[in-house]
């Protein structure tokens, strides 16, 4: 080994650079670790290695040359290289080709001529150029735009697509605020807020925003938006990319309002015209219109600014392949595409049409509903020759869609209005349809004037329990079916809800009278259901025309004469009299003024004591309403209670009959008067309540009452009316600790099954059984059955309306628990009842 070699291994061996040292030849005498890497050849290996092999670019030739050494600088020279190298390709021993920066000198080692070849492998620097080079082609050549902008969110570099975007050169965008992408809206304040608070949470995020396009129009441009972080976690810049969705914008605005017209119920025309003219605004070079099939016939459902010459030759075409694109795209449920009207040899009339009226092109599609049926089309005119585009056709692809609910909503509605004319059990009309009617009548009144006659079933309810509500509907198909042939001429029958029917009629007031007749005569012969024998009576109200009454008037008198009927008896007809008015005034006076009373807090609740027989301790009291008016004076609750049930008032009094009774109990608590309970009689209306419950337990916490010191009562027509609702308000007011009474018991014919089913702590002998109680034996046999059964279910038994000492005797032998009566006492106030829990002496009932 040549002393200069072996001296250059010594030096050059550990250096990080590729060296390697050459003769005048171009053979390489020496190549460090690094430059063997590289090179990939073996440095103990025995090939022959040329520089003009290795560098064949800049080394030329690749063999040994005649004379190698013109190509070497004198010592100390660099040959043909810069200061900071020149590029090259190393030719590996693979045949691959490797990037380097390469340096080469000229050194003399005793008088003898050599080369240094100094290279550094560029792979990465090579890569970082091709990035660099793709990256801005990239950021040129794409159609999104690019920002690139400083921490303070002022544009730094801003592709050609922005510009194009905006209508703005690539120079004006340089150095601008982030805010000149911004539409100068009120909006703009709030996006700017956004786009700053988002980049604190120093993540990637997306931005809408509004702008404006060439010629000021509307755009809108999503922002993709990646900020970068410098080593020291500043904000270096901020990566925008932009991408315009303005046309996905118009047609989710173009939805929305769309499906908000279908949300506020506008017509089907009022709709589709909306729909094409919005289509027209976001895609002015085109006109749309919407044909409907009804029928097999073409008729307009919807159009913009289509000519009206187009729209009259299609009016009343057949929706067929000879009715045009629109006609056959209805036919075939395909599109129809006609790209040029001047090379369409189809519809000769319709393209004459067309072409006058300035239209080059048209596009067909069928509007095909959900269960398969083709409604109508949805076609665009076009005033120059070509195909749909993409946005045409996505355009049309949402708004088919939006014309098929239209189109269902409207069939919808037409169908319910049919149905809500019809009454579904019967087929009859219905009060929906009577109404109608007479509003018809307010503004053509009929030649002949119509008579109203109102027929309502006896006691219907109780042959609905009985026979089942499908055997009660049985009933009612057979009985109108007889009463549709009871009537004659123009007469017309109407079913206005359950168990009620109407019969408008043009006859004379004594041929009425006999219609009244021969309808109670019919519905006397019994009926077959399922082969049992069913026995009906109805009540008849009637009124007939006076001079200016209108059909209102005359429906309420009828209702009038009804009640009548109903009180007199049932099974009968009333005709109405001007005296009957005065008896419902009366009604309704006081429905209004018992209004104000429970609102303005007039009422007021009296006490009435029950007596344990036993021990004549005070066993509770019973809260009982009571009502004296300024001006009608002491109303009774025989009175005014029907009223509030009649009228849905007695929701609101029951809850202040609690509240009352409640707050009462409070204070005699605070006050240390022992009234172990109080009762508060509640309404079968008010138990099928569902807030029942829920105001029971809000009552006994905003008072601070234990509910063992309340007691609910309820009587047998609130648990015989609706016996499971009744079960589950029970049951839900007994877990709330609350007792629960039976009130009235043995006057509502329920079963004794009913009465074990129900979670009752006590059950009340109704007072009508005190009348001839001492004298009657079956009076007192069927007290004491109700007694045992009371005890036998584990209640305590109270029998209200005791008077007599002799009572008291006869009911404790029989072993009832408790009276209330006025043997002890009447109803009292507060007062009264403070003084007359304090004066009286607690000790067993004195047998007399």
């Amino acid at each position: 080994m040549p002393d200069i070699t072996r001296i250059a291994s010594s030096l050059l061996e550990k250096l990080p650079l590729a060296v390697m040292m050459a003769d005048v030849s171009g053979q390489v005498i020496y190549a460090n670790a690094c430059a063997s890497r590289l090179t990939g050849y073996d440095p103990a290996g025995r090939e022959e290695k040329w520089l003009g092999r290795l560098f064949p670019e800049p080394m030329r030739p690749t063999g040994p040359p005649a004379a190698w050494d013109a190509h070497i600088a004198p010592p100390g020279a660099a040959c043909g290289a810069t200061r900071n190298g020149s590029s090259a390709t190393l030719r590996r021993r693979d045949g691959l080709g490797l990037p380097v920066r390469l340096w080469r000198e000229g050194v003399d080692w005793d008088g003898v001529p050599y080369e240094l070849i100094t290279f550094q492998d560029r792979t990465e620097e090579e890569q970082a150029r091709e990035d660099g080079a793709i990256s801005a082609l990239i950021m040129q050549a794409t159609d999104r735009g690019i920002l690139v902008l400083d921490p303070q969110y002022r544009i730094t570099h801003a592709n050609r697509a922005v510009a194009s975007l905006l209508g703005m050169t690539v120079d004006a965008l340089r150095h601008a605020p982030f805010g000149t992408l911004l539409s100068g809206a009120e909006s703009d304040i709030g996006t700017l807020r956004q786009f700053r608070r988002q980049l604190s949470l120093r993540t990637g995020f997306e931005l809408d925003v509004h702008t404006r396009g060439p010629q000021g129009t509307d755009l809108w441009l999503r922002c993709a938006v990646t900020p970068h972080f410098g080593d020291d976690g500043a904000l270096a810049d901020i990566i925008v990319i932009l991408h315009d969705i303005t046309h996905d914008r118009q047609l989710r605005d173009l939805q929305r309002d769309v499906v908000e017209a279908l949300t506020d119920q506008f017509s089907l025309r009022e709709m589709l015209d909306f729909m094409c003219r919005r289509i027209e605004l976001i895609a002015p070079d085109c006109m749309a219109v919407v044909m409907l099939s009804t029928g097999a016939i073409l008729h307009a459902g919807g159009h913009g600014a289509l000519p009206m010459p187009v729209l009259q030759a299609f009016e009343g075409l057949e929706a067929s392949t000879a009715g045009g694109a629109c006609g056959t795209a209805i036919a075939t449920a395909e599109e129809v595409v006609i790209p040029d009207f001047s090379q369409e040899t189809r519809w000769a009339a319709l393209r004459d049409v067309a072409a006058q009226q300035g239209l080059a092109a048209e596009w067909a599609v069928p509007i095909i509903l959900r269960n398969g049926d083709v409604a109508g089309s949805f076609s665009l005119y076009f005033r120059t020759p070509g195909q749909p585009d993409r946005w045409h056709r996505r355009i049309v692809n949402a708004c088919v869609h939006l014309a098929m609910l239209a189109v269902e909503q409207q069939r919808s509605r037409e169908s319910i209005i049919r149905l809500s004319y019809a009454d579904r059990l019967t087929s009859l009309p219905n009060r929906a349809w009577l109404h109608r009617r007479m509003a018809e009548l307010a503004t053509r009144p009929p030649v002949v004037p119509l008579s109203v006659l109102i027929i309502d079933l006896d006691r219907f309810r109780k042959i609905v329990q009985a026979l089942g509500q499908g055997r009660a509907d049985q009933l009612l198909l057979e009985l109108a079916d007889r009463l549709r042939h009871g009537i004659v001429g123009r007469d017309v029958l109407i079913r206005t809800e359950g168990d009620e029917f109407v019969v408008l009629t043009e006859e004379s007031s004594a041929d009425i009278t006999l219609l009244a007749e021969r309808i109670i005569h019919n519905l006397e012969e019994p009926f077959s259901v399922d082969g049992i024998p069913v026995s009906l009576s109805g009540s008849i109200g009637i009124s007939t025309p006076d001079d200016g009454q209108d059909m209102e008037e005359r429906l309420r008198q009828a209702y009038t004469a009804l009640a009548q009927a109903k009180k007199a008896g049932r099974c009968c007809y009333r005709f109405f009299h001007p005296s009957m008015n005065r008896q419902a005034d009366d009604h309704v006076i006081l429905a209004s003024a018992l209004r104000e009373a429970i609102a303005d807090n007039r009422l007021t609740l009296v006490y009435q004591p029950q007596v344990d027989l036993r021990t004549g301790a005070l066993h509770g009291v019973e809260a009982l309403s009571r009502w004296n008016d300024p001006v009608l004076g002491m109303v009774s609750p025989g009175r005014f209670i029907p009223v509030a049930e009649e009228t849905g008032q007695i929701r609101e009094l029951g809850i202040w009959s609690l509240r009352v009774a409640c707050e009462q109990m409070a204070d005699w608590i605070a006050r240390g008067i022992k009234v172990p309970t109080v009762s508060v009689n509640l309404s079968a209306i008010q138990f099928q309540d569902p807030e029942l419950v829920a105001q029971l337990g809000a009552i006994l916490h905003q008072t601070g009452v234990p509910p063992e010191r309340l007691i609910v009562e309820l009587t047998e027509t609130a648990m015989i009316e609706n016996f499971d609702q009744t079960v589950a308000t029970a049951t839900a007011i007994r877990n709330l600790g609350i007792g629960l009474s039976m009130d009235d018991f043995g006057t509502g014919y329920s079963s004794l099954s009913n009465l074990a089913g129900l979670p009752i702590s006590e059950v009340k002998i109704d007072r009508s059984f005190m009348n001839g109680f001492g004298s009657t034996g079956n009076v007192r046999q069927v007290v004491t059955a109700i007694i045992r059964i009371g005890h036998t279910l584990g209640m305590t038994v109270i029998a209200e309306g005791v008077e007599e000492a002799e009572q008291c005797n006869q009911l404790r032998a029989i072993g009832c628990d408790v009276i209330q009566g006025y043997y002890f006492g009447r109803p009292m106030d507060t007062a009264a009842l403070d003084t007359w829990i304090s004066e009286r002496r607690v000790e067993p009932v004195p047998v007399a």
